[in-house]
């Protein structure tokens, strides 16, 4: 068995762990807190109900605030769940080529262009972060370096499906 696969679907797995992880970690010298991407995906959709709240549309002047208020909230949540797009694909990817029990080229590409994504996503947050970054976008990094050296042993040396042996067979004799 190729460790490629494996490769790959660990950096999945710790792609998915990283949403649950802390992204952000805080500590001033007033406040002291972090902050995982569940965490603000849950915040957010709070947020988005009491939007809808009654009280919330009765107190405002204009009902087109209130929709873009709402749309804007729903965008967050867009872009918060696209940084572990990456992830859960690479996830799926690590996944089928353990069952299936082969890794070829087409799948070590794929492997190797999301995982050059969530490197550069987890590079982008963590540089964005500087010293405040958490645990969760270091395992972010690390899911898009794993599924980078998972794709890219694939490409150089994929693991193809076993081949199936032949009977051989007298000429003459039927099957």
């Amino acid at each position: 068995m190729k460790a490629s696969k494996f490769l790959v679907l660990a950096g999945g797995i710790l792609g998915i762990l990283a949403f649950f992880l802390p992204m952000v970690t805080i500590h001033r010298a007033d406040y002291s807190g972090s902050a995982s991407a569940f965490q603000i995906i849950k915040g957010l959709q709070v947020a988005g109900d009491a939007v809808n709240s009654d009280s919330v549309r009765a107190a405002a002047m204009n009902s087109e605030a209130v929709s873009q208020a709402k749309e804007g909230l729903d965008a967050m949540k867009g872009i918060v769940m696209a940084i572990f797009v990456p992830a859960i694909l690479l996830a799926a990817f690590g996944a089928f080529a353990v069952t299936k029990q082969r890794f070829g080229r087409a799948a070590g590409f794929f492997s190797l262009l999301f995982g050059l994504i969530g490197l550069g996503i987890g590079a982008l947050l963590k540089s964005a972060a500087g010293a405040d970054g958490g645990i969760g976008l270091t395992l972010l990094l690390a899911t898009g370096a794993l599924g980078t050296v998972g794709g890219l042993l694939a490409l150089i040396k994929p693991e193809r499906a076993a081949p199936v042996a032949q009977v051989p067979r007298l000429a003459g004799v039927p099957a």
